[in-house]
């Protein structure tokens, strides 16, 4: 129930978030490549909403709102490798 008040954060931007910061740890740790790391879930996020915006799924605030949570994913991705190659 949220008493009329619309939640701070919606559930399809935690999964981007998450899907986004998965796949940039995943794809370094299977690449060892950063910048490919970076890329591949940038371009695919970036695809995903050109996608949604020419089956006018998303309005345009919902697509950059989305691509948002793909980058700040994307920066956690990199955190984690960061952390993970501190302890190696």
């Amino acid at each position: 129930m949220t008493f009329g008040f619309k939640p701070m954060i919606h559930k399809d931007k935690i999964k981007h978030f998450l899907a986004s910061s998965f796949l940039t740890a995943l794809i370094y740790w299977l690449s060892q490549n950063l910048i490919l790391a970076i890329l591949v879930p940038l371009l695919f996020g970036l695809a995903k909403e050109l996608y949604d915006q020419a089956k006018k799924k998303n309005t345009v605030s919902e697509s950059i709102f989305d691509l948002g949570a793909n980058i700040l994913g994307i920066i956690l991705g990199i955190l984690v490798i960061y952390l993970v190659n501190l302890k190696l």
